[in-house]
């Protein structure tokens, strides 16, 4: 027993009533956080106004937390179909990583598109952050238990001892309480730190905008496509779970829009040539200096 990660942590962080705030639900609070906080900070490196990012930032956390709680609402339906208001009780946990993915970037380009802010630029900014975030919010899942990995007794193995883990729900998988697991969480945890290196390596090298934010939808696909072979998770179609099926459709697309349109730059400082990096301050007088 000693190569195991013993968690014996009481999920629920805070409890008032029937309302209850889980550790999952304060370390995704706290990654978002972080993430808006970085993102803030490096505006500036991109020439993108605070103010503007933090805009698109607002209307990207929205929307992710509508489509993370959707798209584990569907992967649930077997449970939320039978308790339809369950759907709303989002503070309790449960949601999915691809939902916030997919759901913040649609919201955050929406935004930035009728605001005329550089959309492309903000994803690319938006990307480590959003890898940062992705890494604190699985601090949470350690500590409730949130997915049902498969057994394993080697080096790094995972067990839930805690009677209200999570976990207690995988019983019938073969995983629970006190069943050594698979690192899963630690895995993806690990992943996302790798590909954070390789992105902040990249960020200044890669033309057109928008190429880091393709990047990390590729790297974060082909990770989660194959961890999530350590977890037991309900199965789709051909044997693959709704995680790795939203992963291959990303791969599919992503990979050849880094073949076909990648570029890259071997600058020691990031250079904006057109339009689409300047402040909004500067497209302004741009567009006077234009009209004159």
């Amino acid at each position: 027993m000693e190569n195991i990660i013993q968690v014996n942590i009481d999920p629920i962080l805070i409890s008032f009533g029937n309302w209850v705030v889980s550790w999952h639900g304060f370390f995704s609070f706290l990654g978002v956080l972080f993430a808006v906080s970085l993102v803030g900070q490096w505006a500036k490196d991109y020439k993108v106004e605070k103010e503007d990012i933090l805009h698109v930032a607002v209307w990207g956390i929205i929307a992710g937390v509508i489509g993370a709680r959707i798209v584990h609402v569907i992967d649930y339906w077997w449970f939320y179909g039978d308790l339809p208001l369950e759907i709303f009780k989002i503070w309790k946990g449960g949601i999915g990583v691809w939902g916030g993915v997919l759901g913040g970037f649609a919201g955050g380009v929406l935004c930035a598109h009728i605001n005329k802010y550089p959309k492309f630029v903000v994803t690319d900014i938006a990307a480590p952050a959003l890898l940062f975030a992705m890494v604190i919010g699985r601090l949470g899942d350690i500590v409730n238990g949130e997915h049902c990995a498969k057994a394993y007794e080697g080096m790094f193995a995972f067990s839930w001892d805690h009677p209200n883990s999570d976990v207690a729900n995988c019983k019938m998988k073969g995983s629970g309480i006190g069943v050594s697991v698979q690192p899963a969480i630690m895995f993806e945890m690990i992943w996302n730190l790798l590909s954070i290196y390789v992105i902040w390596y990249l960020r200044y090298k890669l033309y057109p905008s928008g190429m880091t934010w393709v990047l990390f939808i590729l790297l974060y696909s082909l990770g989660r496509f194959v961890i999530t072979f350590t977890r037991y998770d309900r199965i789709w179609a051909m044997g693959l779970t709704e995680a790795q099926w939203i992963a291959v459709v990303c791969i599919i697309i992503s990979l050849p829009i880094l073949i076909i349109k990648l570029s890259y730059k071997n600058f020691d400082s990031f250079h904006i040539i057109n339009d689409e990096g300047k402040t909004r301050s500067e497209r302004r007088r741009s567009a006077k200096k234009n009209t004159k």
